[in-house]
């Protein structure tokens, strides 16, 4: 008795994948190859020493401290009040409004104080403001 074999037969609709995915794989791999990577430091903003060596160096901007502590501020290691910080910063940053303001928190401080202090620069017009957290 002779075997009988079985046909490799599709129903109607159905479509063999198969070849199309390694066409898939294969162009994936083409454009991998074939791509050139963009290099990023060519994009980085970098600041290079000028040539002009007769040039007197800028003045490096001071930067302004505001502590803010559980029980008040201090403006450049010196205690003071919020009404005091806002006299002293408007008077320090009234020809200078991209003067740098370094706002450092302590970890017992209220979120309201710090608030209080970013909402002070903000009417005053600074804007180069960074905030950090200290122990």
């Amino acid at each position: 008795m002779a075997r009988k074999r079985k046909k490799n037969e599709m129903q109607a609709g159905e479509l063999n994948l198969t070849a199309m995915i390694d066409v898939a794989f294969q162009l994936l791999n083409f454009f991998v190859i074939t791509s050139h990577p963009m290099a990023v430091t060519t994009n980085m903003d970098v600041f290079r020493p000028s040539e002009d060596k007769t040039a007197n160096p800028a003045k490096p901007p001071t930067v302004l401290r505001i502590m803010v502590l559980n029980g008040g501020f201090t403006l450049n290691d010196q205690p003071a009040t919020l009404s005091m910080l806002h006299s002293k910063l408007d008077f320090i940053t009234k020809g200078d409004k991209t003067q740098s303001v370094l706002i450092m928190c302590a970890s017992d401080s209220k979120h309201g104080a710090l608030v209080e202090v970013l909402d002070l620069c903000n009417r005053l017009g600074l804007k180069t403001l960074s905030v950090i957290s200290s122990s």
